[in-house]
């Protein structure tokens, strides 16, 4: 599942304002003026696959999060969304004339321009549960998100390097989780460094969903499924050929990192 299964869609680190909210009457077609509104932000856990919780958990929040309605009968508060794709939801009361009503209005933050990505007869997927990987995503199904553009170009930077080297397959592993947002390697204790803090990763230039690793040995399950590992500067020169930014392609040691856009900030 991806963010475009939910409605409304709101992109990381963007602030939301407009519309608000009305209390109806009893039938519900009259606002009601002055009502008295408290809303609060909650999220959807194990959501955009982030299979892991802990106190540091970040996501959205709102202010303000009580007042009155004005004469119309509408409350504006304003989201401020987090970094991290996930869903989410609004906790709304209202209360008038001693009677209070309780709704809730669910969202997602993410973005919906990015969809799933594998092309088996030159990618073997790796860096999942299934593969060995763990970082807490999942399987490889879940780490196989990019934007239409970036994946055509991997997608021929690919052909040519298999035509320049006589490879069959490369090991294809972190694009993007199935919303964008936050790819949050740094997940657990251990695997921050230190000055690290959860849901703040180093791993940004895969939030939008126009980066991809591939991995310089056949290790992780690739081999196993026909893969190989790539010369490392050789891949990043095909990437760059057919679309990436050669100031956000590196040599990773074990792996190419192919980013065909700048970073978004903040990230």
């Amino acid at each position: 599942m991806n963010a475009q299964s939910y409605s409304p869609i709101y992109a990381p680190s963007s602030s939301i304002s407009g519309g608000g909210y009305q209390c109806v009457n009893q039938y519900n077609n009259a606002p009601l003026p002055y009502a008295y509104f408290t809303v609060n932000t909650a999220v959807y856990l194990y959501t955009n696959s982030h299979l892991h919780d802990d106190p540091s958990h970040v996501y959205s929040s709102i202010k303000p999060t009580s007042g009155y309605a004005d004469s119309n009968g509408v409350f504006r508060p304003t989201l401020t969304t987090s970094l991290v794709g996930q869903a989410e939801t609004l906790l709304i009361s209202c209360t008038y004339a001693g009677n209070t009503a309780y709704a809730n209005a669910n969202y997602a933050v993410g973005y919906n321009d990015v969809y799933y990505n594998d092309h088996s007869a030159i990618w073997v997927k790796i860096g999942g549960s299934d593969t060995g990987g763990g970082t807490n995503h999942g399987t490889t199904t879940s780490n196989r998100y990019m934007q239409s553009g970036p994946a055509y170009d991997l997608y021929y930077a690919t052909l040519g390097y298999l035509i320049a080297t006589g490879v069959s397959k490369v090991c294809v592993n972190d694009m993007a989780l199935p919303f964008g947002g936050k790819f949050d390697i740094c997940n657990q204790a251990g695997l921050c460094t230190s000055g690290v803090t959860p849901w703040q990763s180093p791993h940004s230039q895969h939030d939008r969903g126009t980066a991809v690793d591939v991995a310089a040995s056949a290790g992780q399950g690739c081999a196993a499924a026909g893969g190989s590992g790539v010369n490392v500067p050789q891949f990043i020169n095909y990437c760059v050929l057919n679309g990436a930014l050669a100031q956000y392609s590196y040599n990773e040691g074990n792996h190419a990192h192919c980013g065909f856009s700048a970073p978004t900030w903040p990230h």
